[in-house]
């Protein structure tokens, strides 16, 4: 293996390694979010409680044709509220959330979670 081509390989993996990093969900309490902001400020962070003030909002892009599904919530960890939106593809059948269930979400913070992954629990 030429030495270009070993650089390249170590240069890679060590990409990979920091993408992984920097894209782990870190579990955080709603009391942390809410006292320390700016520590999580866009960084990826999970957090699990109930669905509460359910909405949900269909639009059309007006290039993509696309029908999105936005679901805006609160959720209550027992410390602490915040709100998050969760947007996807209405044709991927997104998870759907109502008042009550019990989730585990995954997203930047912005203030509030910019949801990626959601889970039922």
């Amino acid at each position: 293996m030429s030495n270009t081509l070993r650089v390249m390989v170590v240069a890679l993996v060590g990409l990979a390694c920091l993408v992984s990093v920097a894209q782990a969900a870190d579990p955080v309490t709603i009391s942390s979010l809410q006292a320390y902001p700016d520590a999580y400020k866009m960084k990826v962070v999970q957090v699990t409680g109930m669905v509460s003030g359910y909405q949900m909002h269909h639009f059309v892009g007006t290039s993509s044709k696309l029908e999105k599904c936005i679901q805006n919530f609160q959720v209550d960890d027992g410390s602490g509220m915040i709100e998050a939106s969760y947007a996807a593809l209405c044709q991927m059948g997104p998870i759907l959330l109502k008042d009550g269930d019990q989730v585990t979400i995954e997203g930047h913070y912005l203030g509030r979670i910019d949801v990626k992954v959601v889970k039922k629990n």
